[in-house]
């Protein structure tokens, strides 16, 4: 996938999601005695800072492609933070209602980029099971079923999530590389990212080993590992 160069002035803010720079590490990899090159993927120069920003591109255009949205509609998600900052700013550029249900441990930093981004805020307890009626899930469903014109799409579920990383940052990521590329790391959470990359850089090199490094409190990880994270 060529980079096209961006015009002067952008029409939309949602044209600076995708197309992110790469950076060679020297120091840290000197400094671990790895004998490899090191790239990393700048997600944070995506419009509104991270990775989730194309999740919610392309959960959102293809809802609007598919005639489910419309002008004034509610966009309600669960969330630990960046997948609701992203959608807020597709809300906020599109003309949308954007509703978040977060956990009460999100930090202060993050709630104020969704308020100044127009997002209500639904907070919910820290620490409950997903099956618990006071989880993001179900409160963000409630809601849902509450709130005329809503719609939840869904970061976990919805095939959009792993396509946006197939189809946009995995060619991406082999064209900037030059098609060398042999292991990929990245952060596993909803497991959009790591599958969409494994995806598309297979398509290119089936041999490329793809690495999922999760936090400590995702499920099926040891409890001992557990501890205060989020985003």
């Amino acid at each position: 996938m060529a980079e096209l160069p961006l015009p002067p002035i952008l029409d939309s803010a949602i044209r600076l999601i995708g197309q992110t720079p790469m950076v060679r590490l020297n120091t840290l990899p000197q400094s671990e005695g790895i004998k490899a090159e090191v790239l990393a993927k700048l997600e944070y120069h995506n419009a509104g800072g991270s990775v989730k920003d194309r999740v919610a591109k392309a959960m959102v255009e293809r809802a609007e492609q598919e005639r489910r949205l419309k002008p004034g509609d509610v966009l309600i998600e669960a969330t630990s933070g960046n997948t609701g900052i992203a959608l807020a700013l597709m809300a906020a550029v599109k003309g949308y209602k954007c509703i978040i249900t977060i956990s009460e441990k999100m930090p202060e930093e993050k709630v104020l980029v969704l308020r100044s981004l127009g997002a209500q805020i639904v907070r919910t307890p820290a620490g409950v099971p997903i099956t618990s009626a006071d989880s993001i899930i179900s409160v963000a469903r409630r809601l849902n079923a509450s709130t005329p014109d809503s719609h939840i799409l869904d970061q976990y579920t919805n095939p959009n999530n792993p396509l946006a990383h197939e189809l946009g940052t995995a060619p991406e990521i082999w064209t900037q590389c030059g098609g060398k590329v042999d292991i990929v790391v990245a952060g596993a959470g909803t497991g959009g990212t790591i599958t969409g990359l494994a995806r598309g850089l297979r398509q290119q090199n089936p041999g490329v080993v793809i690495v999922g490094a999760g936090r400590g409190d995702f499920p099926g990880w040891c409890e001992e590992l557990s501890y205060q994270v989020c985003g």
